[in-house]
């Protein structure tokens, strides 16, 4: 035993040595060092101790002093330690304790011990000739300090802590001083700061007594500075507080009353609700963004506790700015747009308070009234509410009911400048984890036809209005709006179509579910469902460079939409009117679908994959017109860059007219259209040309068919092409003359301005007009000028009453009031002409020849000096009863003349022509040669004016201007 002992005293050195420096490997102290110089029975000294890899923590020397006998029976240990160096570093470029921060990172510890150890012996600790060293943006800061501790346990324990004075760099402060003395039962705070060159001062106390009947407190003092870089946020530069400070409390006890801290401690917590707190408390603060952003403001609180009610309110109104807006990267630019470069706010002290209530439940009632401006007229408002109670523990807050109140003028989001607007919301939880509420939106104006720059669309409404309800299940968000509704007072797509007069909207049955996402995504929400009705009972368009009008009848949108399925957009028209047009269009369907996909902001449109259904009635009320109406469907698929498309156009009777398909980019508004009219058959019975138009009523086919084809290249929106159409009619009549075998070839270029070249042509076998009529044939075409159509007359020809009938070739507008064409009439047989116009009581031998020149003025024909000649000499054969009761008065050589004219042998024959306006045609006939059976062949020469049936053929004329007349007019609008 005496070897072991001696040998411990022998190597006492190094044995305390290597126990110093197991204790630093068990506590994993980073750069530790350490020199045991002396062990004896009075002193222990440890030299040269240093902790931490940038030795943040430098020791000179640490004395333990004792005596060995004395320190037994309860003596004292005196603990001094001389030339203590501390080193922080608050400039936030590593952390505050350097290589020591991991020390104090690792899992909390265990709860504290329910008191301090009681020692066998008597501590006293000094702690001299000592400095803090922190490191600042400023530069290194020295505070000098010194500690005083003694005490066998916490009924006895007593010390003081001080640092006074102290340099940065080659400044000293003007004042500094910050002290605490302390034991068991109380616990004093002195300040007297004044350091200009790092921006410190302040001066005051706080004092802390347990004392009957329990814990009195007061503070009274300010304190100024800059928060160190290395306690604000990344994106703060800098930021100065100044807090002031004066109050009193006092916590009763009552019977429990303690004089150690240790056994206060849980009677004061079971007496919180009978204390009282009488504090003010001034904060004001500026700073500045790494942005370059600046703010200020100041809060004058007020905190009034007595018994177990604590109000927290402002004693006047409280204030914050924010300046050099524009150059912060984190503010939405939205809230850039509508303040401005700079934001005021001021805290309303009539609408800001905060109870909560020490009992059981522990209740909380708190609200916020603020008020926002800018540099723009905008202001914004809002009134917060909330009900709640505080967790056992304090350190937190349940919500049960919160109310929301905001409000704007002047507003601008977006480009949209709102003049009123208001958002008002309850909610309030329904189970631990659910939440429910109601909402409702107000707006004044909504405009953005003021905004900068050229907008895709204008728009303007007012008097908007909307109210629903909302729910949280967990991470499940459920918005409804039972209903709600705006004026539309203006809507325009720049140099396309613009609203015309005012509308109201009615939205209804909205209802939206949006799935909260993890922290971790970088969307706050996830939309799952969605659906809604927008109604419009009317609405007047205006095609803005066609200046013409679109009215709009009883238009409802219903929207649905679901995650992993599709979007449906279906909508319904009860009528679209184009007056102008006189174009109606009704019973209007159109339903789209595409892939669900979230709507956000930078979601591509150009992705959407749509398919769609549409179908309508048109019905073309333009009498002069006089299109039938039709019933129309289609359908398209495939993304906007690649749209397939295809349509079919019926008569309401079901007899198919068109048939088109194509494909279309509807980007760029290029593509192809490939259009076949079937083969549409007529037939005494069913079809007939009167379905398509009333102006061919009067056109009825026994046995014909019609077909044809377009194709249409569209560039850029414009669209352009050919197509043709072929009429076949075997066996038809019109105004009850039949025809047969007619073949029209007709083709055109062009489609918004069609365009039908010379070359067209138009055959007829034969046409029975009293006499028959053979081998007509028109060549022309017909080319669109301004306001009119110029058909363009190639040839005109048929074959009539054994000779030939044609029209001079030239060009006719078919709009113009007055026309004129000329006839040429070649070796027409003069026998069958007279059949032709009604005089069956006449005949003859030989053919006549010439020209009858026809004026078009509106609906009348005029005929002027129409001359018919024959080319040699021929009989004339008239036993006309008018004409013999006209001359029976003229004596015996009229009677010879009547008679002469049963077989005259004519050596001139004449045929005079004419028409006037409103008037009867007139036809003069001339005649000289002789009857050799009477006078010996004594010659006559003599005009008979003639009563026709000359009407009815001209007629035939009439009708066709007035069929061109009435197509051509419909399609100019005219």
């Amino acid at each position: 035993m005496l070897l072991i002992i001696g040998s411990a005293i022998y190597y006492r050195l190094p044995l305390a040595q290597y126990l110093l420096d197991q204790v630093a490997d068990n506590l994993a102290l980073p750069g530790f060092s350490a020199e045991v110089s002396e062990v004896s029975h009075r002193e222990v000294i440890i030299q040269n101790v240093v902790v931490g890899i940038e030795n943040e923590v430098i020791l000179d020397r640490l004395v333990l002093s004792y005596d060995l006998t004395d320190l037994w029976q309860g003596g004292e240990l005196a603990v001094d330690l001389d030339r203590l160096f501390l080193s922080l570093d608050v400039t936030g470029q590593q952390p505050v304790l350097g290589s020591l921060d991991s020390l104090f990172a690792g899992d909390e510890q265990g709860e504290s011990q329910s008191s301090l150890p009681i020692l066998p012996f008597k501590p006293a600790l000094k702690i001299n000739n000592s400095r803090l060293q922190i490191t600042t943006e400023l530069g290194v800061a020295q505070l000098p300090f010194a500690v005083e501790v003694m005490g066998h346990s916490e009924d006895d324990v007593q010390g003081w802590i001080s640092f006074e004075g102290g340099y940065l760099a080659d400044y000293e402060p003007e004042e500094f001083y910050l002290g605490a003395i302390f034991s068991s039962s109380d616990l004093q705070i002195d300040w007297d700061v004044k350091w200009q060159k790092i921006g410190v001062s302040g001066e005051g106390a706080a004092s802390f007594f347990l004392d009957d009947p329990g814990l009195n407190w007061n503070v009274f003092g300010d304190i100024t500075g800059n928060i160190p870089k290395a306690f604000l946020p990344p994106e703060v530069e800098d930021t100065r507080m100044t807090v002031n400070l004066d109050g009193v409390g006092q916590i009763d006890v009552g019977e429990n009353q303690s004089s150690k801290w240790r056994e206060a401690i849980n009677p004061l917590l079971l007496n919180l609700g009978q204390a009282t707190v009488d504090l003010t408390s001034d904060v004001w603060g500026e700073g500045r963004l790494v942005s370059g952003a600046e703010f200020n403001g100041k809060v004058p609180l007020k905190l009034i506790q007595k018994g177990p009610e604590t109000k927290i309110h402002l004693r006047d109104v409280g204030q914050f700015n924010v300046a050099n807006l524009s150059t912060d990267e984190i503010t939405p630019s939205a809230i850039k747009k509508m303040f401005g470069s700079s934001l005021s706010g001021e805290i309303d002290p009539a609408e800001t308070e905060l109870i909560f209530i020490l009992n059981d439940e522990r209740p909380v009632a708190g609200k916020i009234g603020v008020a926002l401006r800018g540099e723009t007229p905008v202001e914004v408002t809002s009134l917060s509410q909330v009900t709640g109670s505080v967790g056992q523990g304090y350190d937190q807050v349940r919500l049960d009911n919160a109310v929301l109140d905001v409000r704007g003028k002047g507003l601008e989001l977006a480009g949209y400048k709102i003049s009123d607007g208001s958002l008002a919301a309850t909610v309030s939880q329904d189970t631990t984890e659910s939440w429910r509420g109601d909402w409702q939106v107000k707006t004044g104006e909504v405009d953005n036809t003021q905004s900068e720059g050229q907008a895709d669309y204008l728009i303007k409404v007012v008097q908007g209005a909307a109210q629903g309800s909302f729910g949280l299940d967990k991470s499940k968000l459920i918005f409804t709006a039972d209903g709600g509704q705006f004026e539309l007072v203006k809507f325009e797509v720049p140099d396309v179509i613009q609203t015309q007069a005012k509308e109201v909207v009615y939205l209804s049955n909205i209802e939206s579910e949006f799935q909260i996402l993890s922290d971790e995504t970088e969307n706050v929400v996830e939309l799952r469902k969605a659906s809604g009705d927008l109604h419009l009972k009317a609405l007047k368009l205006n095609l803005i460079k066609e200046n013409k009008d679109i009215v709009v009848s009883n238009f409802l949108t219903k929207i649905l939409g679901s995650a992993g399925g599709k979007w449906h957009i279906g909508t319904t028209i009860s009528e679209i009117k184009l007056p102008d047009q006189k174009l109606k269009i009704s019973s209007v369907r159109n339903d789209v679908s595409t892939p669900f996909f979230q709507p956000a902001n930078d979601f591509d449109v150009q992705e959407l994959i749509l398919d769609s259904r549409s179908e309508a009635n048109i019905k073309q009320e333009d009498s002069e017109l006089g299109l039938p109406a039709l019933f129309v469907k289609s359908k398209t698929s495939g993304s906007l860059a690649k749209t397939a498309l295809s349509a079919d156009v019926k008569l309401l009777e079901g007899t198919q007219l068109l048939n088109l398909e194509g494909n279309l980019d509807l980007i760029s508004l290029n593509g192809n259209i490939d259009i076949v009219i079937p083969l549409i058959s007529f037939d005494e019975y069913g079809m007939q040309p009167k379905f398509f138009t009333p102006h061919l009523s009067d056109l009825k086919v026994r046995d014909g068919s019609v077909s044809g084809g377009v194709e249409v290249v569209i560039k850029k929106g414009v669209p352009e092409g050919q197509g043709y159409l072929n009429v076949d009619l075997s066996d038809a009549e019109i105004n009850e003359l039949p025809f047969k075998d007619l073949v029209g070839r007709f083709f055109f270029q062009g489609i918004t301005e069609p365009v039908l070249p010379p070359g067209q042509k138009l055959e007829i076998a034969s046409f029975d007009a009293g006499v028959p009529i053979s081998d007509i044939e028109l060549v022309f075409g017909v080319v669109p000028e301004v306001d009119d159509f110029i058909v363009d007359l190639r040839t005109a020809e048929l074959m009539i009453a054994g000779g030939h009938l044609g029209f001079v070739p030239q060009k006719i507008p078919v709009l113009a009031d007055q026309k004129s064409i000329r006839l040429q009439v070649n070796k027409l047989d003069l026998k069958e002409l007279f059949t032709l116009i009604g005089r069956e009581d006449l005949s003859g031998t030989g053919q006549l020849t010439g020209e009858i020149p026809i004026k078009f003025e509106g609906e009348q024909i005029i005929i002027e000096k129409g001359a018919l000649a024959t080319e040699g000499p021929g009989v004339l054969q008239i036993r006309s009863q008018l004409i013999a009761d006209a001359l029976a008065a003229g004596g015996e050589q009229v009677e010879l003349l009547v008679k002469a004219l049963h077989n005259f042998e004519y050596t001139k024959l004449t045929l005079d022509i004419n028409k006037p306006i409103n008037s009867a045609a007139q036809v003069s006939l001339g005649i000289s040669g002789a009857n050799k059976d009477v006078l010996d062949g004594h010659p006559f020469q003599l005009n008979i004016n003639l009563e026709t049936k000359v009407e009815p053929l001209l007629a035939v004329l009439l009708q066709g201007q007035k069929i061109s007349r009435g197509l051509v007019s419909g399609l100019l609008n005219k």
